[in-house]
């Protein structure tokens, strides 16, 4: 390769999984500097929706804050393997979010306390505290500014009862923070109750999308949040079919599309996509999926997995959850039971059970874009 122009090696390098390119730096100190040169970051950050996704395995049973990562996008069988995560010393934490090339870690037991964390260079920030709410309940969400190159975090805060959990409003106080800003801002209220799904935000085309809950049954909007106009809106959901009425639906990236699994009886559900974005008529159901359990739920012994079964990330997990669609546009990636990885094919609704050196027993999934940004240029790049 010494051979070769530099900007031809870059490009090669850029389109590598992350991994790939971390195990290179160990060839020689040649590459190594190579690797950190930061048009091959920059360049690599721009190719990384073009691969299959590299999923964050969270991990909280049997020792808490265990993150792992494996890469789809592997170049061959043998290089799909799970590699742990050196997680720097931080409180209990869980996921809340993933954006570009970072994760968002908040603390457990105080909720008002964010890290912004890159697992593969393994730097991480404290978000500057926002203004406190007693008892209170926060959805957030994570997003970047194609225009600015700036990441936005927003937080929708919602009164909670005195001895609980209970959230007691559909108004929520929404705060916003620039990364690299010292303090948030305010930004009014929001009267809708958000959703939240999860670590797997859905962003599509500069927003990040919720699902709502108005305590009415038919009404239940798709609410979005542009993070380059800093405003709200609601998407047109489709009059008929299941996506109109029930609350009880994912939404979801397939494909670079805003989509949504509507969940039926007995674990099967419909994925609906909204082909052309923010055009009501473009909802069409492409699929269904059917009712599938994995041979490793089968052969869970329930009696010694009862202490995972006390644990916060099967207590808020769903029997099924729709990650994305690989690349090859045929197969659904599927996460059930914070047990197995599954793909169902489209076309025909066979489903492969997905295995992988090293994989944990329990483990909640993080779709995620890798990355050997560094936070502090990112936050501090104007």
């Amino acid at each position: 390769m010494e051979y070769l122009p530099r900007e031809i090696i870059l490009d090669i390098l850029s389109r590598l999984p992350v991994t790939s390119l971390l195990q290179s730096k160990l060839v020689c100190k040649a590459w190594h500097n190579l690797v950190q040169d930061p048009l091959l970051v920059c360049m690599h950050f721009s190719h990384a929706t073009e691969n299959d996704p590299c999923l964050v395995l969270h991990c909280d049973y049997p020792i808490r804050n265990q993150l792992y990562s494996l890469e789809l996008s592997a170049l061959g069988k043998d290089d799909q393997r799970v590699n742990k995560i050196r997680v720097p010393v931080l409180p209990e934490f869980k996921v809340v979010g993933s954006c570009k090339g970072l994760l968002y870690l908040c603390d457990s037991s105080a909720k008002d306390i964010v890290y912004v964390y890159n697992p593969f260079t393994r730097y991480y920030i404290e978000l500057p505290k926002s203004t406190e709410l007693l008892h209170q309940y926060p959805v957030y969400g994570f997003g970047f500014n194609q225009t600015t190159n700036k990441y936005k975090v927003i937080k929708a805060v919602y009164r909670t009862h005195l001895r609980g959990h209970r959230i007691l409003s559909f108004e929520a106080e929404v705060q916003i923070l620039t990364l690299g800003s010292p303090a948030w801002r305010n930004f009014g209220r929001l009267p809708y109750r958000l959703i939240h799904q999860g670590p797997s935000q859905v962003l599509v085309c500069g927003r990040i999308h919720w699902h709502t809950w108005s305590g009415v049954r038919s009404s239940c909007p798709i609410i979005s949040f542009d993070f380059e106009d800093e405003q709200f809106r609601e998407v047109p959901k489709t009059d008929c079919g299941g996506l109109d009425h029930r609350p009880n639906i994912q939404l979801v990236d397939l494909g670079g599309c805003l989509s949504a699994a509507v969940y039926n009886n007995y674990g099967e559900f419909e994925i609906w996509i909204m082909k052309e974005y923010n055009v009501k008529e473009s909802w069409i159901k492409e699929f269904n999926i059917g009712n599938h359990v994995p041979t490793s739920l089968e052969e869970v012994d329930w009696i010694s997995a009862q202490p995972f079964k006390d644990s916060k990330l099967y207590g808020k997990s769903s029997f099924v959850r729709v990650l994305g669609l690989l690349k090859t546009g045929d197969e659904v990636l599927l996460e059930y039971r914070c047990r197995a990885l599954v793909t169902c094919n489209k076309k025909d609704g066979t489903f492969k059970h997905l295995t992988f050196p090293g994989l944990p027993n329990w483990f909640e999934v993080v779709v995620h874009e890798g990355s050997l940004n560094w936070i502090d240029t990112l936050v501090n790049d104007t």
